[in-house]
């Protein structure tokens, strides 16, 4: 009984150290340099999955901002809700 109330004090004490690093308002995340380029590349791969023909994204806020290239070969500027990568207009 004293093993198990130690494990779940330590599990506890565990996860409010991890909670704050999910609760980041920026869907780059707030780490280093490389985390951060990690974060873009799996958005832009996200994007791309959902067939939109995005060639690279940033942080524009709370938002994505990506640049997509339209049919006609152009390049324009779209945005998305970071979490479903829902088109958002401006």
């Amino acid at each position: 009984m004293k093993k198990t109330i130690i494990a779940l004090v330590t599990v506890a004490s565990l996860a409010g150290v991890v909670a704050p690093a999910f609760a980041s308002t920026s869907p780059f995340g707030d780490g280093n340099d490389s985390a951060r380029e990690f974060a873009a590349e799996t958005i832009l791969t996200r994007l791309q999955d959902k067939g939109v023909a995005a060639t690279s994204v940033e942080e524009w806020g709370d938002l994505v901002r990506a640049w997509v290239k339209t049919n006609d070969g152009k390049t324009e500027m779209k945005y998305f809700t970071p979490d479903s990568l829902t088109p958002v207009t401006l």
